[in-house]
């Protein structure tokens, strides 16, 4: 009797060594649903679809449906009505949605820089050498109010110009990006993001005024650091589901710190054959472009926090003397505790 004793206990054991076998049975809610901001394969959610196609929320003892949403706001609408319990977006609209009475939090920030692109029209260049001189301009941007617009009405305004002294027109994100420079005239500029930014400069149809794909472009936009994309729930949620919320954390903070040292070779491998087979090569070089947006600790410092807001606020004046409490729109202690886990923090 003994000897089956000692049997079962050793089955027992070996579970318990399983991955996400031990933080599935104190998961609050195992089962989550995940509102995806845009297609899954965008280069501003390479430290997502690294930790889903990996499977480390399966390896946290999660199991995720993850829903990709035409745009951030519908996702970030899904969440505040409760159709999902996590959403993928920028972390923007924790501040936005805040000053509205809405509490969200975001439970990992995974994206430092937005890797949105100021370019002007290459038949344009020699009269626009400058922000200053998209004054009256046409300028393509993905939607009104989304963050290409607030990327570029705050580059005005820096620059001395009323961001209202420029036109908008919407020309989406992609294939329609592209086509919006190459088959019409009406444009002076665009605010986009990859691979629609690579493919036009790589064929000399546009040059680029400001890149904020790494740091020193984001620098230069920004005045210092900013938050990008993030995972983020009701705070609520995150109250009542802790183990949960860090278990969601872990996987992404895993992810970045996978990605620290992944080769281009190794994030291709990683991921499904439709993201890249349309053109392999402008992945490629897409993703070299973005790559060290989400190489880094996730550690959200104030400065970066207060530069979103400043950004945001040049389009919605009323953001400036809303009395937000922004440290509630992150939570630092469960990256902290990820990092634990996963490796140490890089220095920030």
């Amino acid at each position: 009797m003994s000897i089956v004793r000692s049997i079962i206990a050793a089955g027992w054991m070996g579970l318990a060594l399983l991955p996400g076998a031990a933080g599935a049975a104190g998961l609050e809610k195992p089962k989550i649903s995940i509102a995806v901001g845009g297609s899954i394969s965008q280069m501003n959610k390479i430290a997502y679809f690294i930790a889903l196609n990996k499977k480390y929320f399966e390896d946290e003892g999660l199991t995720v449906d993850s829903t990709a949403f035409s745009s951030g706001t519908a996702a970030l609408q899904a969440v505040v009505a409760g159709g999902a319990d996590i959403g993928e977006g920028a972390y923007e609209h924790m501040l936005r949605l805040q000053s509205k009475g809405q509490d969200l939090t975001c439970i990992t920030v995974f994206g430092r820089y937005p890797g949105n692109v100021l370019a002007v029209r290459a038949a344009k260049a020699d009269s626009i050498k400058g922000v200053k001189d998209l004054k009256g301009k046409k300028i393509g941007i993905s939607a009104p109010g989304a963050s290409t617009q607030n990327f570029v009405a705050q580059l005005l305004e820096r620059a001395g110009v009323n961001w209202k002294d420029a036109s908008f027109i919407s020309i989406g994100t992609g294939p329609s990006a592209v086509a919006a420079i190459r088959t019409g005239t009406e444009l002076d500029a665009i605010v986009n993001l990859d691979p629609a930014i690579t493919s036009l400069t790589d064929a000399k149809e546009v040059v680029v005024l400001v890149d904020s794909r790494n740091a020193e472009g984001s620098q230069i936009a920004f005045g210092g650091p900013y938050l990008a994309d993030c995972l983020y729930a009701r705070t609520d949620f995150i109250k009542a589901n802790p183990n949960t919320s860090q278990a969601v954390s872990n996987a992404l903070v895993r992810a970045m710190q996978w990605l620290k040292t992944a080769s281009i070779d190794d994030i291709i491998a990683s991921v499904p054959a439709e993201y890249y087979k349309a053109d392999e090569a402008l992945y490629r070089k897409s993703l070299q472009q973005n790559l060290s947006a989400f190489q880094w600790d996730g550690i959200v410092t104030p400065e970066a926090a207060k530069n979103v807001l400043a950004t945001i606020s040049v389009m919605e004046p009323a953001l400036k003397s809303a009395s937000l409490d922004i440290p509630r729109t992150y939570d630092n202690s469960l990256v902290e505790r990820a990092l634990k886990k996963y490796g140490p923090a890089a220095k920030h």
